[in-house]
């Protein structure tokens, strides 16, 4: 090669060079090194501040992971700050920094990371932070419990719980090794010294333990009257739990796991399907029966039992053990017209739908019968106590105290409020006329002037019974409520007769309904005078936990049968 192209390569390679240490020099100079790992971390790249704020975090946020003696498993799992340690990484990402020397070596900005010393991270401890740690966490005691080994079923098949056992150790040992920890990052165990107390099942008790269920579970047979079921090991495997008293392994069976295989392959074997018993009954009489045959059924928990017993080592024979099911019944429920057959139909229908009940009814025309079911049981009475606050409003208003133009609540006069109270159950306006009357007032003037007892506003809610509303109404129906006049009861009645609430008794009645409904808590209630076709009658029903108000409506038409009997 002439010399002309030897100095033109070597300008060529000088000016390489030169560009190389220019970008190093440019590198910004808070930024990492690239390739710079710390505490496991690639940061290289990063700036300097965001790389100690993230570590900072990281180290704050990392559990230290505290082991008494030889034990498998974490004790406590502190965060530093607990125990008292303060971890600060500054030093050892200042320390990683890309130094001006470095910068003039060429090619060093990918390799720099490698040349340059790691630092520290610098912990600082609070002795008073570990004291009150250590005091609350084991009590001004370093005894720690042991745990005996047991057996899992995992990854189908059973494996070891591994013990862990016991022991004493120093408080002050306990602080000594506290006040020393230096977590980093991917390694914060600690390991403290103590006396062994072992525990009594070791991992060789369960592993006999383990070769005994595994033999008990092979080959298991159910036997039924018509047949033999085998129970796949892996199947009974499934479904065992295990405890571990001092006195050696048990393994129960859980029925909720087990309850497919054995409604699916055991059930379809013993099952007979009961027959059905037709009774027919006139009011609480029983006039005639015809019997069915009983069925039977697996009876699950006692099978269950029955193999528990034998994969803890009990050598019996496993039979499906059933139990007897009764016959189906279907009732043809016939009623007198009379209150007693009332009374059997309110009783019966009560007694064979969700929920509890408090009926009555009282017919104001024809026969004048009358019945309950409950009636005079106090359920809280939900939004019917607006039927006793619009009593006491009109009492006031008869007697000049209160006038129809009075502002009640929001703005809204005391003939709005009212109107909006019965047909909309508005409780801001039932409430502030309930205020404006008292509570006390209002149930001396339902007792006293109404007879009605039994209601109250005076206890923790306010209660009724469907006897006190049922009264109500009725003297309502009849223009007889007190002492009102005509026109005030007609004003509540036609406020009744336009409550927006339909789905109870108005949805099973055979004419024009004036009622008040009450819900709340799982309440549903029904205080209504029904104008039938074939003569007016008075019916309240008052429930808990009936369920929704087609249970009302259906108990209304089957009234309405009996009626039209």
């Amino acid at each position: 090669m002439s010399e002309h192209w030897k100095r033109l390569s070597l300008f060529g390679v000088g000016g390489l060079l030169a560009v190389v240490i220019g970008l190093q020099l440019g590198y910004p100079w808070n930024k990492l090194p690239l390739g710079t790992v710390i505490e496991g971390k690639n940061v290289g790249g990063q700036q300097v501040d965001d790389v100690i704020k993230m570590l900072d975090n990281d180290l704050k946020n990392q559990k230290l992971q505290v082991y008494f003696g030889d034990s498998p498993k974490a004790y406590v799992t502190p965060k530093p700050a607990e125990i008292g340690v303060t971890i600060k990484s500054e030093n050892i990402v200042k320390a990683a920094e890309y130094p001006l020397w470095l910068r003039l070596i060429p090619t060093s900005l990918w390799w720099a990371h490698a040349a340059i010393s790691q630092g520290e991270l610098e912990y600082k401890y609070d002795s008073k932070k570990v004291d009150e740690y250590v005091d609350k966490k084991l009590g001004g005691s370093c005894d720690v419990k042991p745990e005996n080994a047991s057996l899992v079923y995992k990854d189908g098949g059973l494996q070891i719980v591994p013990v862990i056992n016991g022991g004493t150790c120093k408080l002050d040992d306990v602080k000594k090794t506290l006040m020393n920890v230096k977590p980093k990052l991917g390694d914060s165990k600690v390991k403290i010294a103590m006396v062994a107390h072992p525990a009594p099942i070791q991992n060789k008790a369960a592993e006999a333990a383990r070769a005994k269920f595994m033999e008990r579970s092979t080959g298991v047979r159910i036997n039924t009257s018509t047949g033999v079921v085998l129970v796949p090991q892996n199947t009974l495997l499934s479904w065992l739990q295990f405890s571990a008293p001092n006195e050696g392994i048990q393994a129960t069976i859980d029925g909720e796991k087990a309850g497919e295989f054995m409604d699916k392959e055991v059930q379809p074997k013993v099952y007979i399907k009961p027959g059905t018993s037709r009774v027919k009954t006139l009011d609480f009489q029983v006039i005639s029966q015809q019997l069915g045959a009983s069925g039977r059924t697996l009876d699950r928990d006692a099978t269950l039992t029955a193999l528990t017993e034998y994969i803890n080592g009990r050598d019996v024979d496993i039979e499906a053990l059933t139990k007897t099911v009764p016959a189906n019944v279907t009732y043809d429920r016939q009623y007198t017209k009379s209150d007693e057959g009332l009374k059997a139909l309110l009783q019966q229908f009560a007694e064979t739908h969700p929920g509890t009940y408090g009926v009555k009814y009282v017919e104001l025309s024809g026969a004048m019968r009358h019945g309950g079911y409950n009636e005079s049981r106090a359920f809280v009475t939900a939004s019917t106590y607006k039927l006793f606050v619009a009593y006491g409003t009109l009492k006031r208003v008869d007697a000049g105290q209160f006038n129809w133009s009075d502002i009640i609540s929001g703005g809204q006069n005391l003939a709005t409020c009212f109107d909006k109270m019965i047909v909309n159950s508005d409780n801001p306006c039932a409430e502030a006329l309930l205020y404006k009357i008292g509570q006390k007032a209002l149930t001396q003037d339902i007792q006293n002037d109404l007879g009605l007892k039994n209601s109250t506003f005076l206890k923790d809610n306010i209660y009724s019974t469907a006897e006190d509303e049922a009264a109500f109404l009725a003297d309502l129906a009849r223009g007889q409520l007190g002492s009102l006049t005509q026109d005030s009861q007609n004003r509540l009645i036609s406020a009744m007769k336009r409550n927006v609430y339909r789905k109870g008794v108005p949805a099973g009645a055979s004419g024009p309904v004036a009622d008040k409904v009450g819900f709340l808590w799982g309440l549903l209630h029904d205080a209504s005078i029904v104008y039938s076709p074939s003569g007016t009658y008075v019916l309240v029903i008052l429930t808990d936990g009936a369920g929704d108000w087609g249970q009302l409506a259906e108990l209304t038409r089957q009234i309405e049968a009996w009626r039209a009997l």
